[in-house]
């Protein structure tokens, strides 16, 4: 499952690395080309919380399948069609691809795995994705210029193909888990607690996006390394996605969880240093906090996805869903907040706005906790 979640991240997010070469073969401009990620993104937010809402009747083996081979055609696809509409029909089908896979890939975890052993399994599922943008994307890029785009999404559908297959030969037959349907969905809607629950995930997407998503101009302002910069951000994320399934067994979901919230509180400002009259990070500390920034707040879907399965067992899966659809709004809004403030205020506060947006999500999550405490659900 981890693999599928390497997969399909490196589906999403290889247009964005890959982007100038495709619109040169394709004939179109970069703006025209960016609605390839927007489709993506989109198509991801609405599509998750439905489709798995509607296909709760499925067995989860062959939904993940189905799934993977969502995403693999849709590769197959964008890598051989020269057409820009066919290829963004494509992408809406990976999306819808991703949207289930992940979501269900969690809540198939949650079902077989021992409560003991659930939090580090998760973490092994998760860090596919964070695996994806520190290795599979610099990938697709390596093999975008040594070969061609269309490559690039050969090689998606080639190790997608390989995913399912491990799939069909290792995961059981039989996973019972909680039936969903679109009343799920509905009822989900109207629990102000988990719409409180997953609204913290958007908040953290936001603050995360919001700075990163700039990272490289921001960089090169201070004189730093771009790729370093950004190879280090890649190799927290993967190694927190592998250690906080620990740190969550250890500490607890709720401890967890304000450890990577907290964690962008106290870092973010740091890229706003010259607004109190102090000297910019110099590259090698811009380094240094890339990592510890996504090292720490990299793996806290983790504890997320925990805390809304243990609370919401009988609709867990149409919850990630709408996990995984904050997860995408918080990345759309990050970006244009990011532009606003760089546009209105110049880069120097991105980590003021970025660490403001991250405290909103710990204020969130804190009157979160209330709620579930007060419904007599704490942990």
């Amino acid at each position: 499952m981890a693999t599928g979640n390497f997969v399909v991240g490196t589906s999403g997010f290889i247009v964005v690395s890959i982007l100038p070469a495709i619109t040169a073969g394709l004939g179109i401009s970069l703006a025209q080309g960016a609605l390839l990620f927007t489709i993506y993104a989109g198509a991801y937010a609405i599509g998750s919380p439905l489709l798995i809402s509607l296909t709760g009747g499925i067995g989860r083996r062959l939904l993940l399948l189905a799934a993977l081979a969502m995403v693999v055609v849709s590769a197959l696809v964008c890598a051989f069609t020269r057409s820009f509409e066919v290829m963004l029909a494509a992408r809406a089908a990976a999306a819808f691809g991703g949207g289930l896979y992940t979501p269900v890939a969690a809540s198939v975890v949650f079902a077989t795995v021992p409560e003991p052993r659930r939090g580090r399994a998760l973490g092994l599922v998760f860090a596919g994705l964070q695996l994806s943008q520190a290795v599979g994307l610099p990938l697709g890029v390596v093999i975008a210029h040594q070969l061609s785009w269309p490559a690039a999404f050969l090689t998606v559908a080639g190790l997608g193909a390989l995913s399912a297959a491990g799939l069909w030969w290792t995961l059981p037959r039989r996973v019972v888990v909680p039936v969903t349907s679109l009343g799920t969905l509905l009822d989900a809607g109207r629990d102000l607690k988990a719409l409180a629950a997953v609204t913290i995930m958007a908040l953290h997407a936001c603050a995360l996006i919001l700075c990163y998503g700039l990272i490289a101009p921001l960089v090169m302002r201070h004189g730093g390394n771009v790729g370093l910069t950004v190879g280090a951000f890649g190799v927290g994320g993967v190694v927190a996605g592998l250690m906080m399934g620990l740190v969550t067994q250890r500490l607890g979901a709720v401890r967890a969880r304000m450890i990577a919230l907290g964690s962008q509180v106290a870092i973010l400002p740091v890229l706003s240093l010259p607004l109190v009259g102090i000297a910019p990070l110099p590259g090698s500390l811009l380094i240094v906090q890339a990592l510890l920034w996504h090292l720490l707040a990299g793996g806290m879907m983790i504890p997320q996805q925990i805390l809304l399965m243990q609370r919401n067992p009988e609709r867990g899966a149409v919850v990630l869903g709408l996990n995984a659809t904050m997860n995408y709004l918080g990345f759309a809004l990050g970006s244009g907040l990011g532009g606003v403030v760089v546009a209105g205020l110049g880069y120097d506060w991105l980590g003021v706005a970025g660490g403001a947006v991250a405290g909103l999500a710990v204020f969130v999550s804190v009157h979160s906790e209330r709620l579930y405490h007060r419904a007599g659900l704490g942990l």
